[in-house]
């Protein structure tokens, strides 16, 4: 095991094997940044590339083949996005599902978090007459943000997987199935996982041999039985990783064993001295305590605190690991997971932690496992109680924001956007504002700069736009105090809905000429033709003269084989000629590009004439 291993690794565990396609997938993440949520679904779609981005066209494939499909969990006001975020951004509110808890209800150590870390995916063969599955199953402590942090994860594979001979061996893990069945309750458009769930119990998961995951579970506020795990019989040596601590629960692993028991707790410097300058006296069952570095935020990110004092990861590089490990007279128990030693994290927010049992001593998932732990404990550096003086806290411009932020998108919770002669009108259920009066609410679409919300009213009017495009169930929300701010996305659906108009007029804005010839170019022949638009997060360029390679006009022959082979895709060309139809016409475009599309278009409802009456033929 690596110290240290780049995201870009969990993005591997997302794409579908060659041959295979994403069916069905959740990921559930704390906080996330738009352009990570876009890397997700580019892999997730088998469209990203080795920088762990895509091209505009490898984006608008994703969004349209995934869509129902997949959905991203993320907790209200922890959506992030650069300050001038591409257009096809708007669309993501057709993936995000926003976890509507009120981090700050009833005093800021009552507030409850979806903070749970996880990914289910179902493949599917891309043959559609054939009939098979594949499952994956990532756990771990990271959000979709830009996070560097050390971490530990824990990821599984079951379906068609035969494992590798003697080195996994199938385990059923109920866990999962009951995580399905709970999203399908909690979420209305994660239902369709109720069906799946049962399935799920059944599925037989390969686990590294001398490993047995023997309990997963996604906790949920209100479930009664849920705390901090039982000690084992007989624990030998305890090391405790968390970069957030508590003291009620800091104190209840440090009584874990007896007299001789070897304890280490590895968490950052400001947390271990908050804890050392406390009456309760929570470090003292501990023979090491271990520092590693705390996240070091970048200065262009969002570098909010939630009020509790979790950070919301972004460009970071430090401690975000959460895990227990026990030495007991069985063996060795590892917990891992979303969960900080906190009592809010086990007994309020929602989480997702695994038991794992090591059983089989010198296999080599025991020793890889074992060693990774261990480089948690090299990498740290060890302090002495007496060292940790505790500072005064200082109430900040950055707090005071992070305690706004929290209190306004609480507030903004099942607020709603409509039409209104001549505007569009944002509607909070209740005043939305901050509490201290210096810091002040704006709100707006994604692409605009947001609008002051005026205090004293729930209700905000923005003009309204003639760009169907620019209308999105996300919206940017901005809190300013003085010369700081902080930025966010809230979802706030639509009264009525967007259909899909909305979405074809993003599509056909975001995609030139070019680019839709490419994306006609692979659905014909399975491979692109090499101008998608370059990043899907640029600027498209829009030369007047192209020197592109002409694409080559579909044959009779080529279209009946496709016809016969998967007609859907066929269905695909037909979508793609429509959005361009529909482009905006004011917008300057390579002539000559235009001219091909439009031989294309010609010769394309030729030979779409020419199949349908070649099935009628057939039929009669």
């Amino acid at each position: 095991m690596t110290p240290h291993l780049p995201h870009v690794a969990v993005l591997d565990h997302l794409r579908p094997p060659p041959g295979w396609r994403t069916d069905r997938a959740v990921l559930s993440t704390y906080s996330a940044h738009s352009s990570v949520v876009a890397a997700a679904l580019l892999a997730l779609a088998g469209q990203d590339d080795e920088s762990a981005s895509g091209t505009r066209v490898g984006l608008v494939r994703a969004l349209t083949e995934l869509r129902d499909n997949v959905h991203i969990v993320v907790q209200s006001g922890r959506l992030t996005l650069p300050p001038k975020p591409a257009s096809v951004v708007a669309l993501f509110d057709r993936f995000i599902v926003q976890a509507p808890f009120d981090e700050g209800s009833a005093g800021v150590h009552n507030g409850q978090s979806w903070h749970a870390k996880f990914a289910l995916v179902r493949y599917v063969p891309a043959d559609p007459s054939v009939s098979d599955e594949r499952w994956v199953f990532m756990l771990g402590s990271r959000n979709l943000t830009l996070d560097m942090s050390w971490d530990l994860g824990l990821v599984l594979a079951a379906g068609s997987h035969e494992g590798v001979k003697g080195e996994t061996v199938p385990q059923v893990i109920a866990g999962i199935g009951t995580l399905a069945a709970l999203l399908a309750k909690s979420f209305p458009q994660l239902r369709q996982w109720s069906g799946l769930s049962k399935a799920i119990k059944q599925v037989q998961w390969q686990v590294p041999v001398g490993l047995l995951v023997a309990e997963l579970e996604l906790m949920l506020p209100g479930d009664a039985a849920r705390r901090l795990p039982s000690a084992p019989a007989e624990v030998n040596q305890l090391f405790a990783v968390s970069p957030f601590l508590e003291g009620e629960a800091v104190r209840a692993l440090g009584k874990w064993g007896g007299a001789h028991t070897q304890r280490q707790l590895l968490s950052i410097r400001p947390e271990l001295s908050r804890l050392a300058g406390q009456a309760g006296k929570a470090l003292d069952g501990y023979a090491q305590l271990l520092v590693l570095p705390e996240p070091v935020l970048d200065s262009a990110a969002d570098t909010s605190l939630t009020v509790d004092g979790e950070k919301a990861p972004a460009d970071q590089t430090g401690l975000h690991a959460k895990f227990i490990h026990a030495e007991h007279g069985a063996g060795h128990t590892l917990w891992l997971g979303s969960a900080n030693l906190t009592q809010r994290a086990w007994s309020r927010n929602a989480e997702c932690v695994a038991r794992v049992e090591i059983q089989k001593l010198a296999s080599a998932a025991s020793d890889q496992l074992l060693a990774g732990l261990r480089t948690f404990a090299d990498m740290a550096m060890q302090v002495q109680p007496d060292a940790l003086l505790q500072q005064p806290a200082e109430d900040t411009s950055a707090i005071k924001l992070a305690r706004a932020r929290v209190h306004v998108a609480a507030r903004l919770l099942g607020a709603e956007q409509k039409r209104e002669v001549g505007v569009a009108v944002i509607k909070a259920n209740d005043l939305p504002h901050p509490v201290e009066k210096d810091i002040s609410l704006f709100c707006g679409r994604l692409v605009e700069e947001p609008s002051l919300w005026p205090r004293n009213t729930h209700v905000l009017k923005l003009p309204e736009t003639a760009e169907l495009a620019a209308n999105s169930g996300c919206l940017r929300v901005r809190l300013v105090l003085g010369s700081e701010q902080v930025e966010w996305v809230q979802m706030v659906e639509w009264s009525p809905g967007l259909d899909q108009t909305r979405d074809d007029a993003v599509l056909s804005d975001y995609l030139g000429p070019r680019q839709m010839l490419a994306w006609i170019h692979d659905v014909l022949t399975g491979y692109s033709n090499g101008d998608e638009g370059g990043s899907w997060d640029d600027q498209l360029k829009k030369p007047l003269v192209s020197s592109a390679p002409a694409i080559g006009l579909p044959s009779l022959e080529q279209a009946l084989r496709l016809w016969v082979k998967d007609r859907s895709r066929l269905d695909e060309v037909d979508r793609i000629l429509a959005l361009w139809q529909q482009r905006k016409t004011t917008v300057q475009t390579d002539p000559k590009m235009e001219e091909q599309m439009q031989r294309f278009a010609r010769t394309w409802g030729a030979l779409r004439s020419g199949l349908a009456m070649y099935k009628r033929r057939k039929t009669t």
